[in-house]
């Protein structure tokens, strides 16, 4: 008996060493050491402790033995767990913790004591690289929360004074805190009832509200203006009312990028799962995946607004004032398009800020000769002048001219749509690896880690926020998708580790992000993709007490119309490692122009690596190579159902043909982030590799004399 106590000791000991984490003993990287990292070192020194005392006790054929069983095992039991994902942590614990008891009476019975293998099962547990059931409850590390550098006031919000609408408090509607009930009809069907009657606040007193018990997939819509969903703070800030949802949203049959959130707004003027916005004046019939195989990919079809009126005149950048053919059925919010009228694509190579357009860049290279509507502006009308001319309540972000045919097209919008003062967690079991099939997930799997556990995602929405929130376990937390002045604050994200943390999505233009701490690494943490303008994200803050670092990041085309995110402000940011463009090679490049950083503090790099990093560019040479196109290959091979060798080695040479075709050194990333400006950057980036004369830099890293710390 004692000894399996010491084995379940071992192994719990192996639980706590992050591979990753030691690498931060070199002082290589730009990183603040704090208790996380010891209990790495420590653990890590006893684990080599039990090596030695095996080497110096046990036979090498025995030993040999039983560290690749120990490991075999324990990869079995993993993913016996992954398939039957588990709805409690608890259920997982006890699982593994039966399985090392086992084990360890196993070993003792064979009489060959050693703990070492224990302690080399809880490391590949910690370490693996296809994910873990509920895992991160498992390391103790997660129990510390880092101390930001800054010493920033943090505003504090506390339950608003009732409005002139109805304040409804939902347990007067049968809507009860702290029951096994599930509420999220009675919730549903509550909101559309204020709804059609003109709005009002739906107020959750203090408790625990359970939502999709069973695992449903269903979510909750507002789709009406001047709705309220408020939960209950105390003096303190302290949240006291708790949404629990338990089940997945994922709709994978087409785009699963745009499946449901919990809560969605907008969803009757914009059903998940489709994009809005103008489309092609000459359309080609067209199919296109994401960079993940284990989604359907986008047949191009998208909701497209009515047409309104053509604009008449030449607009200079920073104007309000717009001459129209006619203004009379212009109404609050509009979509300004402009086109490419050469077959080159002379908008969008404006937009993009370059002379030519790269071959791999298929969907930019669409615009010219299916004449794309490339600028795509969300923007609100302040007021109408006259019958012929108006003006917008936001200046231009760039001339408006009568080369690219500019038009108004109708954005119906809602208004007035508020979240706050909840914690909203899931059921979700915390099982994350990006983009995962095929080598461990199903198709299914997949697409639900990647797309399926979202929060809020405030669709279609104008003047609305999203305020004083806790999101945790959610592999989406917030998205902002086709919404005009949105403002997201005072949010902490917490739990496991997921995929989007913060996203712009298509037509989001002039949101605020600002005042929100993550305690948890997303793949893609914070930026977004398609026509975003005018956003600012400011005082942000990533609190991972783990070495997984994140970056700024952009997605380029989110579809064939339109165009990558530009005009945005990151400021007031610490945490974040680099300067990121991802996605489909199809979809690139990542960013447009105009888009600025300043007073941030980096952390994670390498010192005296490049600041900026294009993901699908990067080199990929040797082992590293050869795995990558074989791992494409396996993908291809089992989505596509075809298995004949011709099949199999075309597939492979044409993916290692990409490999080599698009592989270009880091330190030559800044073209793909042309005109972009970087003021006050404190980081151990070296900054003069940065050979892009359009990029703007206005004061260098600190000298190397004084600490970034």
């Amino acid at each position: 008996m004692f000894y399996i106590l010491l084995s379940l000791l071992a192994y719990l000991t192996g639980l706590q060493v992050q591979l990753n984490e030691l690498r931060l003993l070199s002082r290589g990287y730009n990183y603040r050491i704090q208790p996380a990292q010891w209990i790495t070192y420590a653990a890590t020194l006893l684990g080599i402790g039990l090596f030695i005392t095996d080497l110096l006790t046990i036979s090498p054929l025995s030993w040999i033995i039983l560290w690749i069983s120990s490991l075999l095992i324990t990869a079995i039991i993993e993913w016996i767990l992954a398939r039957l994902s588990p709805t409690h942590a608890s259920t997982s614990f006890c699982i593994r913790i039966a399985f090392i008891i086992t084990l360890g009476y196993a070993t003792e019975r064979i009489g060959t004591p050693s703990l070492f293998p224990f302690f080399l099962a809880g490391c590949y547990v910690r370490n693996s690289p296809f994910g873990v059931v509920h895992g991160k409850p498992l390391f103790i590390a997660h129990r510390f929360h880092r101390k930001p550098i800054g010493n920033g006031v943090r505003p504090r919000t506390t339950r608003q004074e009732a409005t002139a609408l109805p304040h409804i408090n939902v347990t007067e509607h049968g809507i009860l805190p702290n029951s096994k009930k599930d509420v999220i009809d009675d919730v549903q069907a509550l909101i559309d009832h204020i709804g059609e009657q003109g709005g009002g606040c739906l107020f959750f007193p203090k408790g625990r509200y359970l939502f999709n018990l069973h695992g449903q997939k269903r979510f909750l819509q507002i789709n009406h203006s001047h709705i309220t969903l408020e939960g209950e703070a105390d003096e303190q800030g302290n949240l006291l009312t708790e949404f629990v949802n338990g089940g997945t949203t994922i709709e994978g049959h087409r785009n699963p990028w745009l499946s449901p959130f919990f809560i969605t707004t907008g969803e009757a003027l914009q059903p998940s799962n489709q994009f809005w916005g103008l489309n092609f004046r000459k359309p080609l019939p067209t199919h296109k995946e994401s960079s993940s195989l284990s989604d359907p990919g986008s047949d191009g079809k998208i909701l497209t607004p009515p047409f309104l009126t053509h604009i008449t005149a030449d607009a200079p950048a920073g104007t309000t004032l717009l001459h129209v053919s006619d203004s009379s059925h212009i109404g609050r919010y509009v979509l300004l398009g402009m086109y490419n009228t050469t077959p080159d694509g002379n908008l969008i190579k404006e937009l993009l800020g370059v002379e030519t357009l790269r071959e791999e860049w298929l969907t930019a290279r669409r615009a010219g000769p299916e004449e794309a509507p490339s600028f795509q502006w969300l923007v609100e009308v302040k007021r109408i002048v006259d019958t012929q001319t108006i003006e917008l309540a936001c200046p231009l972000w760039r001339d408006c001219l009568m080369t690219y045919k500019p038009a108004l097209f109708h954005a119906e919008m809602l208004e007035d749509i508020h979240i706050r003062h909840l914690n909203i967690h899931s059921r979700w079991n915390g099982l994350f690896r990006h983009h995962g099939f095929p080598l461990y997930y199903t198709i299914g799997q997949t697409q639900e880690m990647d797309y399926g556990w979202n929060a809020i995602n405030m669709k279609r929405c104008a003047y609305s926020s999203v305020e004083d929130v806790e999101i945790k376990n959610f592999t989406n937390p917030v998205y902002v998708q086709d919404s005009y002045a949105v403002d997201v604050h005072s949010v902490k994200i917490k739990g496991y580790d997921g995929h989007q943390g913060l996203k712009m999505y298509c037509h989001t233009s002039n949101c605020h992000f600002h005042h929100i701490d993550f305690y948890c690494h997303f793949a893609d943490m914070m930026g977004g993709e398609g026509n975003a303008y005018g956003n600012t994200f400011s005082d942000i803050r990533y609190l991972n007490p783990n070495f997984k670092p994140v970056d700024f990041d952009f997605h380029g085309f989110p579809e064939g119309p339109m165009s990558p995110p530009a005009h945005n402000l990151f400021f007031h940011i610490e945490g974040f490692r680099y300067i990121k463009s991802a996605g489909a090679i199809h979809n690139l490049p990542s960013c447009a122009t105009h888009n600025a950083w300043s007073d941030i503090v980096t952390e994670g790099e390498r010192h005296g690596v490049p600041l900026f990093y294009a993901m699908t560019y990067r080199v990929k040479s040797g082992l590293f190579r050869i795995i990558t196109a074989v791992g494409f290959t396996v993908a291809k091979v089992q989505k596509k159902r075809k298995f004949s060798p011709s099949f199999l080695l075309r597939t492979f040479r044409d993916k290692l043909a990409d490999i080599d075709r698009v592989g270009i050194p880091q330190k030559e990333h800044d073209q793909f982030f042309p005109y972009s400006f970087i003021h006050n950057i404190q980081t151990t980036a070296n900054l003069r590799l940065i050979k892009n004369q359009t990029i703007v830099v206005t004061q260098k890293s600190l000298p190397k004399e004084e600490p970034v710390r």
